[in-house]
């Protein structure tokens, strides 16, 4: 009995012994699902360098296919920025740029011919102009002569023009500012693609119309969307110019003696030597208008003198007459 018990304890072990032995060879043959994956992983990137992993994070990135509607187009999400979407900034931005200065100077006729000469060196041209008043010979009492300006410049040479004009003389004001038109050109952009498309497709339907009722809706229908098309088309070719070429508005102005700058009174003395000095400037101005007023109405006033003595003569001579007949 003994026997038999330690038989069937030792069979039981050899069989434990033999299954454990069996599933540690199957581990050690077959391997995990996990090292399937880092190798294959690790073997793409191996073999397609930085474009497997650039192909790779794409795959990651595009969303699965839809399998019930079928696949769609994938379209990258966009952000705001600015009022403008991430999409649309990075085509560019469209920005008009304008500006106006205000030049003195000396020498009249060379510096508005030197504007026209560099505006056509830069690209640009004369979209309107305006010259009044006199010389420095001629004006005396009279306004010199100033000088207006509506140029159009291309956009990238705006600022070295700017900077150029400001050789020629003394600037008293000089101002730039740009409009960003990015979101209304490109939302324009969108429509009139939209607007196109719409018209490809009733061109088709008309084609294939054959009740006349139908044909005539279309073809309304079709003139519509063609207006809306030129008038958009007409939009964007506005845009496109303002952008591509910007607006300086630029005066001249012909001066007897350049305006000196002068600083800021900060002391309680300066100011008050400042307005002092200007009230005495003010009184001279007011002074020497006085004096041409009277100056510029002696004629005037001999003539007035002259009409008032002719009723003083003929009253006296009517008075000397009653007199003598009463005497």
């Amino acid at each position: 009995m003994k026997k038999t018990f330690l038989l069937l304890v030792s069979i039981v072990l050899i069989l434990l012994i033999a299954a454990g032995c069996s599933s540690k060879s199957a581990r050690d043959e077959a391997p995990s699902e996990q090292s399937i994956g880092n190798s294959s992983y690790g073997e793409s990137i191996n073999r397609g360098g930085e474009k497997g992993s650039l192909q790779a994070s794409e795959d990651l990135a595009r969303p699965p296919a839809d399998t019930a509607g079928g696949s769609e187009e994938f379209m990258p999400e966009t952000e705001n920025i600015g009022g403008v979407n991430r999409l649309v900034a990075g085509m560019g931005s469209k920005i008009i740029k304008s500006g106006a200065m205000t030049v003195e100077t000396l020498e009249f006729e060379e510096t508005t011919s030197a504007i026209q000469r560099r505006v056509q060196e830069a690209g640009g041209f004369i979209a309107s102009s305006n010259i009044q008043g006199w010389s420095r010979e001629d004006a005396k009492y009279k306004p010199m002569r100033t000088a207006s300006y509506k140029v159009r410049i291309p956009s990238e040479k705006f600022e070295h023009f700017m900077n150029a004009v400001g050789e020629l003389g003394n600037v008293i004001r000089s101002e730039s500012w740009g409009e960003d038109v990015s979101a209304q050109y490109f939302d324009t952009e969108a429509r009139l693609r939209s607007l196109e498309i719409q018209e490809e497709r009733l061109l088709t339907i008309l084609s294939r119309a054959e009740e006349l009722k139908d044909i005539i809706e279309l073809e309304r229908e079709l003139s519509t969307v063609r207006y809306e098309i030129e008038s958009l088309t007409g939009t964007l070719r506005k845009y496109d110019n303002l952008v591509a070429y910007s607006t300086l508005e630029i005066e001249v102005r012909e001066v007897e003696r350049i305006t000196e700058s002068e600083k800021e009174p900060v002391t309680l003395w300066e100011k008050i030597g400042k307005r002092f000095r200007d009230s005495i400037e003010a009184a001279g101005r007011f002074a020497e208008g006085v004096l041409l007023f009277f100056i510029s109405a002696i004629p005037f006033l001999f003539l007035l003198g002259i009409v008032l003595l002719i009723p003083y003569g003929i009253i006296r001579l009517i008075r000397k007459k009653s007199l003598k007949n009463i005497n």
